[in-house]
């Protein structure tokens, strides 16, 4: 075998070995953005369900202040 050979199929090698690598990788990424998917359709649902109890407990509280503000006003017409 020449030195022109052997050089050729040491770069064949290292090329094969490259691209296993990045196969591997690849795999990995596909596994870690699955991940990313799922835990973010946990996340939106979570979030949503805060933003709706937080839009009660202003309700809630402006309503209450409503009812605190009307009585004073119902209190000073006697």
């Amino acid at each position: 075998m020449s030195k022109e050979e052997f050089e050729q199929r040491w770069a064949r090698k290292s090329l094969r070995e490259m691209l296993s690598t990045v196969e591997k990788r690849v795999g990995i990424l596909e596994e870690s953005m699955e991940d990313t998917k799922e835990l973010n359709n946990v996340l939106g649902g979570s979030i949503e369900d805060l933003r709706e109890q937080s839009r009660d407990f202003v309700t809630m509280c402006l309503t209450s202040q409503r009812n605190s503000v009307q009585e004073l006003l119902d209190s000073q017409k006697i």
